[in-house]
């Protein structure tokens, strides 16, 4: 089993710094030199490291042979317990020399030794780790994995999410890619999507459907709130039973009744137990789908502020924002198959682009809820990938080119899993994706990001990070720069990005384990629905035309 580095996972730019995670590290690089500046670790990082170790140890052990085993099985045993079963050997063997026989009562003494031995023998012998094992390995430690990123319009707070955990981490950023960590606060269920709200507050919606809302910093509660909560609720009426000891007399009425107690201490400690689990952060349901939440934003028109939610089952939502959010403006429908990612377009900010298991990308009036137009995705990807039968979109973003005058074209980005390629569109002001364009890789994207166009004429650079593991020679960070022909983007510069070294905690890991935790937004198509669901679709990571040439370097 070939064993790879993690590649870069999520990016993330605010000015010239970028912002990069690989498993349970976020790094930061400065895009002006292309330096790699500074690394936060997840505290677990170490603790699977340890643990991984530990298991690997174990491994050892178990591989060893049977009569090594046995070996290790006799040496352990006590040299008090040797020299009992070597005088039951010597009685036996001094009976038998003797008599000829062996009498009954030699042989129950001897058959009485040997069966507690071996007992105690099968206890050493048997499968599994001892409890001397059990102490040293302790919990098993899940690999930490950074599952999603996003930062504050004014790039001072970075917020991160850890997917292993389910916890979400505030940061403060010094302007220079130094990150210093605020807090940590460990959500009830597993973030599938993170926005920046306003106010500033941090919006999360999880994979049961559930939408939060968190305040980016913690403050000290006010007095009065204080007050509140830690006034104690008045004590639940007791469920004892009627019966007592002076009313029950008979053996099993007894056994019965304290059966009955036993029972209400538990219910009276799991509920004890259920509450201390509890978060002990301000936390505030906000709303809820029946199915899993792919993406969330948020928006405002006319002065007022809406929350957009995607789920599993084809739906976009509109909501008014808090504290209405239970609110519904429209809903957005006409996906046949799974949302897995929305964007609204810089500079149009009545506009919703939506795409996931679907061919077309889909262009919506969000507020209204009207479908304006369509563009085919599927159509663009056979371009480079002949083979493809479905896509699966894994990322949406979009940027404003500069056209000369003051003003900016709208563009529009996609990535789909396993398909080596970003597809490109100009948004019109007809609402039409026009001008299509394809960005060839070398590997597979995982996360795509833009610059912001800055006032001293730098060019707009793309940001891409990849699964390296597919090409050995390649990176899995890789910064481009954009330019315009005929209102269709195109890269024509590969700018380096140094410092993307690895370390021991971040190498050990298979091509399944990658597959497993990079390639999961096709197991979002539902199995057995749509005109396609007999036909085959491309192995994840193998959708590729069979020569594509390599961005220019």
């Amino acid at each position: 089993m070939s064993l790879t580095a993690i590649p870069y996972n999520r990016v993330q730019t605010t000015g010239n710094i970028l912002f990069a995670t690989r498993g349970g590290k976020i790094h930061s690089f400065n895009l002006s030199d292309s330096k790699h500046l500074s690394s936060w670790q997840h505290p677990d990082a170490e603790k699977f490291a340890a643990s991984s170790q530990n298991q690997e140890a174990d491994s050892k052990k178990e591989t060893n042979s049977p009569e090594e085993a046995e070996a290790e099985a006799e040496e352990s045993e006590p040299p008090a317990k040797r020299q009992k079963v070597a005088e039951a050997e010597g009685d036996l063997s001094t009976a038998t020399e003797n008599t000829g026989a062996l009498t009954a009562e030699a042989a129950a003494q001897i058959n009485d030794r040997n069966g507690k031995d071996g007992k105690r023998k099968g206890k050493k012998q048997s499968k599994g780790p001892s409890h001397e094992d059990k102490s040293r390995m302790g919990k098993a430690v899940d690999r930490p994995l950074i599952t999603l990123m996003t930062c504050t319009d004014d790039g001072k707070h970075l917020i991160a999410v850890s997917g292993h955990d389910k916890a979400v981490w505030v940061f403060e950023h010094d302007g220079q890619g130094i990150l210093t960590q605020l807090s940590q606060r460990v959500m009830p269920k597993r973030p599938s999507a993170v926005t920046i709200g306003f106010g500033p507050q941090i919006i999360i919606a999880d994979k049961f459907g559930d939408v939060y809302y968190i305040p980016l910093l913690i403050t000290p509660p006010s007095p009065s709130t204080q007050a509140l909560r830690t006034t104690p609720a008045p004590a639940p009426k007791s469920a004892e039973p009627a019966a007592n000891t002076l009313t029950v007399h008979s053996k099993r009425n007894l056994q019965a009744l304290e059966h009955q107690r036993k029972q209400l201490e538990a219910k009276k400690s799991e509920g004890a137990e259920s509450k201390s689990e509890g978060p002990n952060f301000e936390l505030t349901l906000l709303l809820g789908h029946v199915s899993m939440l792919t993406a969330v934003l948020v928006a405002e028109d006319d002065g007022k502020k809406y929350i957009l939610t995607a789920d599993r089952d084809e739906h976009i939502r509109v909501s008014r924002y808090v504290p209405q959010a239970h609110i519904i403006e429209a809903f957005c429908l006409g996906h046949k198959e799974y949302i897995s990612d929305m964007v609204i377009p810089k500079g149009k900010g009545d506009i919703l682009i939506s795409g996931g298991g679907d061919e077309d990308l889909f262009i919506w009036d969000w507020k209204a809820g009207n479908v304006l137009s369509k563009t085919n995705l599927l159509t663009l990807a056979r371009e480079i990938a002949p083979q493809v039968s479905k896509v699966s979109v894994s990322g949406l973003t979009s940027l404003l080119y500069p056209s000369g005058a003051g003003e900016s074209l709208t563009y529009v980005l996609a990535i789909c899993e396993g398909i080596k390629a970003i597809f490109t569109w100009q948004l019109t002001n007809e609402s039409q994706l026009k001008n299509p364009s394809i960005i060839q890789l070398p590997c597979n994207p995982l996360h795509i990001t833009t610059t912001v166009p800055s006032s001293d004429g730098s060019r707009l650079k793309l940001i891409v990070a990849m699964d390296s593991a597919q090409n050995p020679e390649a990176r899995s960070l890789h910064a481009y720069t954009l330019t315009r022909s005929e209102n269709r983007l195109s890269s024509d510069v590969e700018l380096p990005i140094h410092g993307q070294r690895t370390d021991d905690m971040e190498v050990q890991v298979s091509d399944k384990e990658i597959r497993d935790m990079f390639y999961n937004i096709e197991n979002l198509r539902k199995q057995g629905g749509g005109e396609d669901a007999g036909s085959e679709s491309v192995p994840q990571g193998d959708a590729e035309s069979e020569a594509i040439p390599a961005p220019k370097e």
